[in-house]
Formats: structure tokens, C-alpha cells, sequence
């Protein structure tokens, strides 16, 4: 196979970002993998997405880390390529947080055309566009999901906030590098006024009741095909401690402590439920975080976490995820003229 990452820079790929470990899978297994800087995208008027690519030089690579630090060198190989030559086009990179002070970029619109052409694209441009937002989750079941206010409204805001009975978060619905993640109590927000003016001061807000459970961590989850990564019986899941901060900080945030984890009964409950839908938008490789028997986010641009399902459970995810890539693009490419497996979701 012909794979390509789309990333923000290339050369700022670092050992532990997922990207790096799903090209070094694809290296040994073969494939030629490239990356490309959003910066170094064309589009032409026939529908060609030209692109300066990166690769490795050929060799054996034994860690991430080798891997990386070869495609940032000097001695990588710099080339001119059509996209659209691509058998499987990764789109690692979230305008939404990466482009903070930015012009925007027509990414999802360039993955259209290769979609169009042939090339598959994880994860598809639909499912990414209406996934963007943080809105996206209040289209799966309140069950499985916080209680939400999405406002720029101030009265309204505080209305929700003081009737929910509880603690709250309070940040900005679309998100951003550095955003503001706020800490609300319930009863006494003495500084709820200048909490309401930061986070709605580029655009809506999102108010969201606080789960409890996060005070033990919020657990990871790799899907695939919506589906739990798994090597044998273990599950690539993971709990990430957090730190929770007096209000008004910016708490809670995940700290860098990982730690083992078991997938129960709720996440599988969580995973059935939210299988159909993920299918049907064409996400492919995501990140789910959950607290308690919530989804509080999801990861569609750039799931991470194989570093550390790699260390904590010597799990290969990018290894995974290629060797299905290339039973998917199998079956593609044996009905290409006759059927769209892709559109029934049955590869």
C-alpha cells in the first residue's frame, strides 16, 4: 500500500505521537508511507491535491524514536506527489486546535476529492466535519453522555449552571490549543460572571455537569472500525489520572500518570451503543475518553494513546490498525467496479 499522514508539521512528529507508531508499522510491513505538512497541500483545478511529501530512507528502524528523528533529519527524501495516488490517506490534524491564529484550511474539503477518487481516507471527511464541534456527542443517547448546555447566552448559562444541582464545567464548545476548561461549584460560583465572559469570548460555550468519578481518573479507549482494539483477550484501554484544581483554574486536566485498566460491562455497553453512528459517519480510528458510564470526549482527528497501550501492555495498535488497512483495501479494490462495501459498512 501507498499511505500518507497529513499532519500540522513533519518535522515536529515526536516518538510517542500515534502517527509515528502507524508508520513505523506500515514500514516494516512494507508499505511505502510518506507525510506531508498541511502547509505543503495544492489543490488544482482538476481535482488534484498535490502534496511535498517526507519519507524515511530505507532500513530497519528498531524504536519510534529512530523512526522520528529520521523523518525530521536532513537525510529524509523530499518529494512532489498527487495524493490522490494514495491507497490510504491519514488526516492527523484537527484545524480546530491546531490552528489557533491561523488561516483555516480547506483539509476536509481536499478529502472529499480523494474520497471521490478513490482513496480512503481515515477518517472520512463527513464524519469529521459533523464531529468537529463537540456538539457531536449530543446526537448519541443522553445516557451514555454528561448533561449539557451548549449557549453564549450569559443568562442562560447561569440559569442551567445554578438549576443543575451540582458542580459544572464550563469551556469553550469548539476546541482549542490552551483552551479554557473551568471548575464551577455549586451553590457559591463567586466568579461565575468572569467565567462566562472567557469561554464565550470567541464563540458558544458548553456547559456540562461534573461527574465525580473523574476524581479517579477518565479511561481511554482505542476503537477500530468502532470496534475495542484488542491483542488476544486485552483491550487497548487505559486510565489517565487527573489533577483536579480550585475553581476557576482551568482544572481538571489529565495529568502524564497511565496506568492498567479492565474494559467491563459499561464500556462494552458504551461501545454497542455508540457502534451504529460511528459506522454510518465513517470513523474508522477513534479515541473515546470515558468517566464513570459516560463518554466525556471524543478523539476523531487524532485518537492517540498508542504509546501508551505499547507500555503499559506491550500492545502494537498501529501494527493493528495496518494489517486491517490492508484487508480493507483488498476488499475494496476486489469490488471496485461493482460494490461499495465502505457504504454498507461491511468491511
Amino acid at each position: 500500500m501507498r499511505i500518507c499522514f497529513v499532519v500540522a508539521d513533519v518535522r515536529a512528529q515526536q516518538p510517542s505521537y500515534a502517527g509515528i507508531y502507524l508508520a513505523l508499522a506500515s514500514h516494516r510491513r512494507g508499505h511505502d508511507v510518506r507525510f506531508v505538512s498541511v502547509d505543503d497541500l495544492s489543490f488544482l483545478d482538476d481535482n488534484t491535491v498535490l502534496a511535498t511529501t517526507r519519507r524515511v530512507r530505507h532500513g530497519d528502524y528498531a524504536r519510534p524514536a529512530d523512526y522520528a528523528a529520521a523523518l525530521a533529519s536532513d537525510e529524509a527524501v523530499v518529494e512532489e506527489d498527487n495524493l490522490g495516488s494514495f491507497d490510504v490517506v491519514f488526516l492527523r490534524y484537527n484545524p480546530t486546535r491546531e490552528n489557533v491564529g491561523r488561516l483555516g484550511t480547506p483539509l476536509i474539503d481536499f478529502a472529499w476529492r480523494l474520497r471521490l477518487g478513490g482513496t480512503l481516507v481515515v477518517n472520512d471527511h463527513e464524519g469529521l466535519r459533523k464531529a468537529q464541534s463537540r456538539l457531536y456527542l449530543n446526537e448519541f443517547p443522553a445516557d451514555i453522555r454528561a448533561k449539557t448546555l451548549v449557549s453564549r447566552s450569559a443568562a442562560q448559562l447561569k440559569q442551567w449552571v445554578r438549576a443543575l444541582g451540582g458542580p459544572a464545567v464550563l469551556k469553550p464548545l469548539q476546541p482549542r490549543g490552551g483552551e479554557h476548561v473551568f471548575y464551577v461549584p455549586w451553590r457559591k460560583p463567586s466568579n461565575l460572571n468572569q467565567i462566562i465572559t472567557t469561554v464565550t469570548k470567541d464563540g458558544y460555550a458548553i456547559a456540562q455537569e461534573y461527574l465525580p468519578e473523574i476524581e479517579n481518573g477518565e479511561k481511554r479507549l482505542l476503537l477500530l472500525g468502532a470496534e475495542p482494539i484488542r491483542a488476544g483477550k486485552r483491550v487497548a484501554i487505559y486510565r489517565r489520572q487527573v489533577v483536579i484544581g480550585v475553581p476557576g483554574s482551568g482544572m481538571p486536566e489529565t495529568s502524564g500518570a497511565r496506568a492498567r485498566t479492565d474494559f467491563g460491562p459499561v464500556e462494552a455497553r458504551i461501545c454497542e451503543i455508540m457502534r451504529p453512528k460511528l459506522l454510518a459517519d465513517g470513523l474508522y480510528l477513534v479515541g473515546v475518553d470515558i468517566v464513570g458510564d459516560k463518554v466525556l470526549e471524543l478523539n476523531v482527528f487524532t485518537p492517540g494513546g498508542f504509546h501508551s497501550v505499547h507500555e503499559l501492555y506491550g500492545i502494537d495498535a498501529g501494527d493493528i490498525v495496518v494489517r486491517d488497512l490492508e484487508r480493507r483495501t483488498r476488499v475494496r479494490a476486489a469490488y471496485r467496479t461493482t460494490f461499495d462495501p465502505e457504504a454498507a459498512d461491511v468491511v
